[in-house]
């Protein structure tokens, strides 16, 4: 999900929303609590407020009996006056129910209220506390007898007037517990709120409601859920006698389930507007975002796929979003731009740089198109491929400026006085191609063209500071005899014109029977390379190479490839094929690791300055493979010793030292920096200059084992190989005879000293196991 705009922008809305959910949740949690500790102050107030007022008014009594025992009637509590003065007071205080003095007798006959008869008080705790302790005291809650209603009276000693140490009854005042009703009616507690007066025994003397029924609390000052299903909030507060003992218990159980619903609801209301806010919110945010985001987006992908694809992107409909009609602005426009560098691109990908012309790739288009519309129409085409002879000397004697002009006046002639041909294009270096139709490939016009296209190259090419003369080997092949596509018709001309050059040169030659034969052992040779590396049909044996002393000093691995069907292949055989196949890559990178791995055992039996030599192809020197980093990683031989010499040699052949390129040279250049010898193979057999044996540091020069075969017969050979070691001695590079195989030939080369000795006269190439025990006769040198 979080992969996608729309997912990720969904979840930062997720992100954004739930922290305001959370706020809400708190808030309503912070509500609750508020009113849960408002709910719990209502019923510590009321409890509070009931016990504070309880207090107050056992304090007001005290007072109040104290000095109303001083007064002389109250002192004859017998007496007629008493019962009259007491039955006036009572009216004038209205938290007494009722004023009285019973006698030292505890018998009751002065009272506030009208009695029908004396009572009997005596048996009262209070009352004999009173009269024997001398002290203010309570009776905590009972029922009066006078009155017949709960209350709580107060009792104080009453002293004779004429010895205050006698006392002479008790003065009483009754209070009722209705106060304490009105008290919490005023209150205005919650709906099903509840309250309980208890005595000191804890027996329920008073409720509210009235005839509430008690059910004690389990849990004071937290909610509590009672049997009537009602979650209230309970506070209790204890009123103490002068003795310290609870004389009553005011008990108040606030509800609070109204209240909590009144919040519940007004969040419920806030948490559901909310959520319907945000719902609107998001899907105004969802129209918003397609409308503005994702269908430009979705049009700016399909331009941009389109555009991939090479479609032709035309302007489209603006979004009315700016940015976004910008974008699509740029990407139409890039559309016109990218068409337009495409159709250059290809233009100068199918053009040749330097005549003009097309190129290989166009060439090959033509071709694939013209036999396309052939096949529908069973026509004929004919393919010519021309190849200028000796034009390297052009580049070697008059510069690489003058062979390039070479070239463009030759494109120029092919196009203009050459055969009237469909498509004629510069397909390699001094390498010319050109298509002809149906009505010019037949027999008679096919010669024709050929002799005038022979002609036409040798007239002379007029340049700067002289004249060129040419000539060409021409190949032709003809559909659909040759090749029925484009492949075959290639390979075709390719092997005609190869003839063309073993010939003699300055030839054209048709393709035939006898090329195609070859051709098909070429390819089937080439197919054979492939298993031969993955079946490891290849091996590696080794010629040893020997000093002035007659100390093998150097080993030249060879390869091998023994074909399960065909036997022993030469290498000569097979090496060109794999060259031009691009498997000499493989196989070089294998010829590597294996002499490599065999320099390990062989330097254990002959010494750490020991060397192996391998053979390197063109192909290998050349990036086009992209190999060359791995090809000189390959060749460097770990060695303890930084100073020794690097256990592998490369050997090249003349031929590859005359026809380096840049990247021929970059390599040769590496091997040099790396420190890795370079051995100069054939060497006498092509036009090598002295000026390239000297530019590339060349350590070893190995004479063609033709030259020294013919030492003991040919003059003209001794007097060569004699020059050559001269030379190479002079150029401070060590000379190597290959090919030595007679005793003369041996005597001549240490005569003219010749470094390096190697023939079928000390050891015919052998296989590993053979080099760990070969032993040369030193006496032969």
């Amino acid at each position: 999900m979080l992969n996608t705009l729309k997912g990720r922008l969904y979840f930062l809305s997720i992100l954004i929303v739930l922290p305001l959910y959370f706020f809400i949740y708190w808030s309503f949690d912070y509500s609750r609590g508020i009113v849960q500790e408002e709910l719990l102050r209502t019923a510590q107030l009321t409890s509070s407020q009931a016990a504070e007022n309880q207090t107050f008014l056992v304090n007001s009594t005290q007072r109040f009996l104290t000095s109303l025992a001083s007064i002389s009637h109250i002192q004859q509590p017998n007496s007629a006056g008493c019962r009259h003065f007491v039955q006036e007071l009572t009216p004038l205080f209205e938290r007494y129910v009722n004023i009285g003095v019973p006698n030292d007798k505890g018998i009751l006959t002065c009272n506030g209220t009208q009695l029908a008869s004396a009572v009997d008080v005596s048996d009262r705790e209070y009352i004999r506390e009173a009269l024997t302790q001398k002290r203010f005291t309570t009776s905590g809650v009972q029922v009066d007898r006078a009155i017949g209603h709960p209350t709580i009276n107060f009792a104080y000693p009453v002293p004779s007037h004429e010895d205050s140490s006698i006392t002479v009854g008790v003065a009483v005042a009754v209070i009722s517990l209705d106060w304490w009703d009105a008290l919490l009616s005023s209150n205005n507690l919650p709906e099903h709120s509840v309250a309980f007066v208890l005595d000191g025994f804890g027996q329920v003397v008073a409720s509210y409601p009235k005839d509430m029924a008690f059910e004690e609390p389990a849990q004071f000052n937290v909610i509590w859920l009672g049997q009537d299903g009602i979650n209230r909030m309970f506070d209790q507060r204890e009123v103490l006698n002068l003795d310290g003992q609870v004389q009553l218990t005011f008990l108040t159980g606030v509800a609070v389930d109204q209240t909590i619903a009144i919040v519940n609801e007004r969040y419920t209301l806030m948490a559901v507007t909310f959520s319907l806010l945000v719902f609107i919110i998001y899907v105004l945010f969802r129209l918003f975002f397609i409308n503005t985001i994702l269908s430009p987006l979705d049009k700016l992908s399909e331009l941009a796929l389109r555009l991939g694809q090479n479609e032709r992107v035309l302007a489209v409909k603006p979004s009315g979003v700016k940015e976004m009609d910008d974008l699509q602005d740029c990407f139409v426009e890039m559309a016109e731009r990218k068409s337009q560098a495409e159709g250059e691109i290809i233009r100068q990908a199918q053009t040749d740089s330097l005549t003009g012309i097309p190129n290989r790739d166009a060439f090959n288009r033509a071709l694939s198109a013209a036999l396309s519309l052939a096949n529908d129409h069973s026509k004929k085409l004919s393919i010519y491929l021309i190849d200028l002879d000796n034009f390297k000397e052009i580049n070697d004697t008059r510069g690489h400026q003058r062979g390039d002009d070479v070239l463009k006046l030759m494109a120029d002639r092919l196009i203009q006085d050459g055969p009237k041909a469909s498509f004629i294009a510069r397909v390699g270096g001094d390498e010319f191609m050109l298509l002809l139709g149906d009505e010019l490939s037949c027999s008679k016009a096919m010669t024709l063209i050929s002799e005038d296209i022979i002609r036409l190259i040798k007239q002379p090419f007029t340049l700067p500071y002289g004249d060129v003369v040419m000539s060409a080997s021409v190949g032709i092949a003809l559909y659909p005899d040759d090749g029925k596509n484009s492949r075959e018709l290639m390979g075709a001309v390719d092997q005609a014109m190869y003839y063309a050059k073993k010939s003699g040169r300055d030839m054209v030659r048709r393709f035939n029977k006898e090329l195609k034969d070859a051709l098909l052992k070429k390819l089937a040779l080439i197919k054979d390379l492939r298993h031969a590396i993955c079946n490891d049909e290849f091996h590696l044996v080794y010629q040893p190479i020997l000093n002035k002393q007659g100390i093998v000093t150097k080993f030249e691995a060879l390869i091998r490839w023994r074909h399960p069907l065909k036997g022993s292949i030469p290498p000569d055989q097979f090496i060109p094929f794999a060259e031009e196949s691009g498997d000499i890559v493989e196989i070089g990178a294998w010829v590597i690791q294996e002499a490599k791995h065999a320099l390990q055992q062989v330097r254990a039996v002959y010494g750490d300055d020991i060397q192996i030599s391998v053979n390197v192809s063109p192909v290998q020197l050349s990036n086009h493979h992209g190999k060359t980093r791995e090809l000189l990683s390959g060749l460097l031989a770990p060695s303890d010793d930084e100073t020794r010499k690097n256990g592998l040699v490369v050997e090249i052949t003349e031929h590859t030292l005359m026809s380096l390129d840049d990247e021929t040279r970059k390599t040769l250049l590496g091997f040099r920096e790396k420190g890795i010898e370079v051995a100069l193979d054939d060497f006498g057999t092509g036009y090598s200059s002295l000026a390239y044996i000297m530019n590339y540091d060349i350590d070893y020069l190995k004479i063609d084992k033709s030259f020294v075969q013919k030492l003991d017969d040919e003059v003209s050979s001794v007097s060569l190989c004699e020059a050559i070691i001269s030379m190479a001695h002079k150029l401070d590079m060590a000379v190597i005879a290959e090919g030595v195989e007679t005793e003369a030939q041996l005597n001549l080369l240490l005569e003219y000293g010749c470094d390096y000795l190697q023939g079928f006269y000390f050891s015919k190439p052998i296989t590993l196991e053979q080099v760990l025990v070969y032993q040369q006769d030193k006496d032969r040198l």
